[in-house]
C-alpha cells in the first residue's frame, strides 16, 4: 500500500517537473515580449528582415493599404439613413435563427455550448501550445508577416472589462496580469477599467470599497445584465468619457477572456484609426458582428452613441450580435471591418463544433476565450507570465 503510493507522488512530482520545464523552454523561446535588443533601433523598431516593408503599399498617413479597406466616408456619411424598425427585427430574428444552425460538424466535437461544469472539467490541463497556430491572422492573409507590425506607429487603446459583483477574486488576478502587461508593453498603452451594471445594496458597497482601493470599476447606469443594454450603456459611457487625444481605440471584453496586450495592440497598429470596428467577424448574408470575446472600436464610432436613445427593441438580445446590427444601422461600419478569425478563440482544452475554437494556442494569440475559475487561469499565468511565480 505505502509502496503504491510512494509510486503515485513520484509520478505526480515528476509531472509537475516536466511541465515546468516546458514552461521554462517556452519562455526562453517565445516569451511574451520578447525582443531581440541588438535588432531594435534608436526609435525602438524592431530592425528584423520580417520588417521590411512595401513603400508601394503605404499611404501618406503611414497605413497600409490592404484589400479594399481603404477610409471611404467622412463626417456627413457617419450616420445614415436607418431602415424600419420591423425590418430590424426581422433582420434579428433571421440572424439568431442562422447562429443555431452554421455549425459544420466534425468528428469528437461538441456542437451546442457546453455547460459552466463541462467547460471546468476540461481546464484541469495545460492549454495546447505550439510556436504557430493553425490558420493565418488577418494581416498574414494580406501579406503582412506578423514581425513586420513592430514597424508601424503604436497605438492607445482603452479596454472595458465585463464583470459582475461577485467575481472579485477573478478581477484581482486579472488586475495582477494586466498591470504587469501594461508594464511590459513596448511603445503602445493600454489602459482598462472593469465595467459593471447596478446591484444590490450589498454588493453595492463592496464595489465601491474595492474601487477605494483600485480605482479602476466603472458602474453603469443600468440593472447588472448580459444582453439587455448593458453594451448600449457601456458604449455610450466610451463615447461620453473617452476622446481622440487619449485613445485611438476603445474595446470591450469580459472577465473570463485572456486579453493578450502587446499582440492586441501589434494587429491594430496598421489599421484605420477611425471608423474602425474589429473583432472575430461572424458573418451572415450582408450582416456582420464581432464577438463577444474582443470587440474594437474607433472612438468615433463610440460617439454615435451620444447622439441615439436607447432603445430596449435594439438591445435585447445577445450583446455581441446587437452592436453589430446597430452599427450597420445607424453607420456605414462595413466599409471598414477587420475579421481576426485566427487569433482570437475559446479555450482549446475545450473541445467544442464552432469556427471561434483553435486546437492550440500560440506566442501570438490575441485572446483566449471562457476562462471560468481561477483553475482555469493557470495555463495563462504558466504560458504567458511565468517571471510572476
Amino acid at each position: 500500500m505505502h509502496s503504491s503510493r510512494s509510486i503515485i507522488v513520484f509520478i505526480g512530482v515528476f509531472e509537475i517537473v516536466f511541465i515546468i520545464l516546458l514552461a521554462l523552454k517556452y519562455y526562453n523561446d517565445y516569451g511574451i515580449n520578447k525582443v531581440d535588443i541588438n535588432k531594435i533601433d534608436d526609435n525602438g523598431i524592431n530592425k528584423t528582415d520580417d520588417n521590411k516593408i512595401d513603400d508601394n503599399k503605404i499611404d501618406n498617413n503611414g497605413i497600409n493599404m490592404i484589400d479594399d479597406n481603404d477610409i471611404r466616408i467622412d463626417n456627413t456619411t457617419l450616420v445614415k439613413k436607418p431602415y424600419s424598425e420591423k425590418e430590424y427585427l426581422k433582420e434579428l430574428s433571421h440572424l439568431t435563427s442562422s447562429i443555431k444552425k452554421k455549425q459544420s460538424l466534425k468528428k469528437g466535437l461538441k456542437s451546442k455550448k457546453p455547460s459552466y461544469e463541462e467547460i471546468s472539467s476540461y481546464q484541469n490541463k495545460p492549454i495546447p501550445f505550439k510556436a504557430k497556430m493553425e490558420c493565418k491572422s488577418y494581416h498574414e492573409k494580406n501579406g503582412i508577416h506578423l514581425g513586420k507590425l513592430w514597424s508601424w506607429p503604436s497605438v492607445r487603446i482603452f479596454i472595458g472589462i465585463w464583470s459582475i459583483a461577485k467575481n472579485n477574486v477573478i478581477r484581482n488576478l486579472i488586475r495582477t496580469l494586466y498591470l504587469k502587461q501594461k508594464k511590459d508593453l513596448i511603445d503602445d498603452n493600454v489602459d482598462f477599467k472593469f465595467i459593471l451594471g447596478k446591484s444590490n445594496d450589498k454588493d453595492l458597497s463592496q464595489l465601491i470599497s474595492e474601487n477605494d482601493t483600485y480605482g479602476d470599476i466603472i458602474i453603469l447606469d443600468i440593472k447588472e445584465n448580459m444582453n439587455n443594454g448593458k453594451a448600449y450603456y457601456y458604449w455610450q459611457w466610451v463615447g461620453l468619457n473617452i476622446n481622440t487625444s487619449e485613445y485611438d481605440y476603445a474595446a470591450k471584453t469580459d472577465d473570463d477572456s485572456f486579453v493578450h496586450f502587446q499582440n492586441m495592440a501589434l494587429n491594430l497598429r496598421p489599421l484605420p484609426r477611425d471608423y474602425l470596428y474589429y473583432g472575430h467577424i461572424f458573418q451572415y448574408k450582408n450582416m456582420s458582428f464581432a464577438r463577444g470575446l474582443l470587440q474594437v472600436l474607433s472612438i468615433n464610432y463610440a460617439h454615435v452613441f451620444t447622439s441615439i436613445q436607447f432603445n430596449k427593441k435594439e438591445w435585447n438580445g445577445p450583446e455581441d450580435m446587437q452592436l453589430g446590427l446597430w452599427l450597420d444601422k445607424y453607420t456605414n461600419s462595413t466599409l471598414n471591418q477587420f475579421n481576426e478569425d485566427c487569433l482570437m478563440f475559446h479555450d482549446p482544452r475545450v473541445p467544442i463544433n464552432r469556427p471561434i475554437w483553435r486546437h492550440w494556442a500560440s506566442p501570438h494569440t490575441i485572446v483566449i476565450h471562457w476562462l471560468k475559475d481561477i483553475n482555469a487561469w493557470k495555463s495563462i499565468v504558466d504560458f504567458y507570465f511565468l517571471q510572476l511565480l
